[in-house]
C-alpha cells in the first residue's frame, strides 16, 4: 500500500494577537495533492485566521506565530522571507476570498487583474498573459468572457465576480487552493454551480484544496477529509466518511444535530447551549467544556489527549469513544 506525502502539513500551529492566551492553539492537519480538506466550525473559531496565516496575509503586529510549523512542498512557510512568501502567493498557493467585492480592485478591469497576477509569476508576454486570462474566464464558464474581460467588478453580478476570483486564483495552476466560504453570499443555485466548477477544475488540474465552511451539506459534497474547529483548536479530524458516519466529539455531534432536514420534523432542532467564552476566560482544559453535556471538572482543568477510533480519525475528548460513555451512563 502506497501513501502520498502531504503537500501541506501543519503541526502544532499556534497564533496570538497580543493576549497571553493563543487564539489558535496547537492545531495540526495535512492536505494531500489533489485532495480536499474542509475546515468546519462556527464563525469566530479561527478558520479564516488560519488560512490568512498560511498565506502570509496577517500583519505581524499584532498577530504573532507562537509555535508550530507549516511545511508546504518541502518548505516551512513560517520561516520563509517575505519575498519568498510573495513568490509563492498567487502562484503555488492561491486563495478565493469570501466576498470578492472587497477583494477585487474596483479601479481595474477583471482582465487587468488576472493578467497582472500572471505577469507577476510567469515569464510570458502580455499578449500570452491576456490569452491565458481569457482562457481562464472561459474555463470558469463566465458568460461572454471577452466582454467581461473589460468589465469592472461593480459591473458584474455576485456569481460572476466569484467566477472571476476563481479564474484569477487558478490562472497560474497553483498546487494548493484555499477557498474561504466561497459561496456564502450567493443564492443556492449559484452556490451549486460554483462548487461544481471548483470540483471540476480541481479534478482536471490535480490542485489540493482547503475549503473553509460552516455548511455541512457542502462538506458532504466535496470533502475528502474534515477538520472540525472550535475556539481555535481542532477537536476532531478524519475522512469525510468517518466524520459523518461516526462523529466522536460532542461539538461535532452538536453541529450535525443543528442541521435542518427537508420534510416534516418529529422534534425541534438540537442546539448547542451557551456561547464561546472570551479568550481570557477559556477553560484550562477542553475549550468546549463550558458547553458540553458530558463535561466534568477534569474537562475544565486538563487538556484532553487525542483518541484514535481508527487510523486517520482523531478526536480530542476525555470521553471518546462517546458510545462507550453513553452505555456506561
Amino acid at each position: 500500500m502506497t501513501t502520498t506525502e502531504p503537500l501541506l502539513s501543519v503541526e502544532n500551529f499556534s497564533l496570538g494577537f497580543g493576549s497571553k492566551i493563543d487564539l489558535i492553539d496547537g492545531i495540526s492537519f495535512s492536505v494531500e495533492p489533489g485532495k480536499t480538506l474542509c475546515l468546519v466550525g462556527e464563525s469566530g473559531c479561527g478558520k479564516s485566521v488560519t488560512s490568512l496565516a498560511l498565506m502570509g496575509l496577517l500583519a505581524t503586529t499584532p498577530a504573532r506565530i507562537t509555535g508550530g510549523k507549516a511545511r508546504f512542498d518541502g518548505k516551512d512557510l513560517f520561516t520563509l522571507s517575505e519575498r519568498a512568501r510573495a513568490d509563492l502567493r498567487g502562484n503555488d498557493i492561491a486563495m478565493i476570498f469570501q466576498e470578492p467585492m472587497t477583494s477585487l480592485n474596483p479601479s481595474m478591469t477583471i482582465g487587468q487583474q488576472i493578467v497582472e497576477g500572471i505577469l507577476r509569476h510567469k515569464p510570458v508576454s502580455r499578449d500570452a498573459a491576456q490569452a491565458r486570462a481569457l482562457e481562464m474566464l472561459g474555463l470558469v464558464r463566465m458568460p461572454a468572457p471577452e466582454k467581461r474581460f473589460h468589465a469592472y467588478p461593480h459591473q458584474l453580478s455576485g456569481g460572476m465576480r466569484q467566477r472571476a476570483m476563481i479564474a484569477m486564483a487558478l490562472a497560474n495552476a497553483p498546487k494548493l487552493l484555499i477557498a474561504d466560504e466561497p459561496t456564502t453570499a450567493l443564492d443556492v443555485t449559484i452556490q451549486a454551480q460554483i462548487l461544481a466548477l471548483v470540483s471540476r477544475l480541481q479534478a482536471e488540474t490535480g490542485t489540493a484544496m482547503i475549503l473553509i465552511t460552516h455548511d455541512l451539506s457542502v462538506v458532504a459534497e466535496v470533502a475528502d477529509h474534515v477538520a472540525v474547529m472550535y475556539a481555535g483548536r481542532i477537536v476532531e479530524v478524519g475522512s469525510v466518511d468517518d466524520i459523518f458516519s461516526d462523529p466522536q466529539h460532542p461539538y461535532t455531534l452538536g453541529l450535525f444535530g443543528s442541521v435542518p432536514s427537508i420534510g416534516r420534523r418529529s422534534s425541534t432542532l438540537a442546539t448547542i447551549e451557551g456561547s464561546v467564552p472570551p479568550l481570557e476566560h477559556m477553560p484550562r482544559g477542553c475549550r468546549f467544556a463550558t458547553r458540553c453535556p458530558f463535561a466534568d471538572q477534569r474537562c475544565m482543568d486538563e487538556v484532553p489527549p487525542d483518541y484514535e477510533p481508527k487510523a486517520g480519525h482523531r478526536v480530542a475528548c476525555w470521553y471518546a469513544p462517546l458510545e462507550a460513555h453513553v452505555r456506561a451512563a
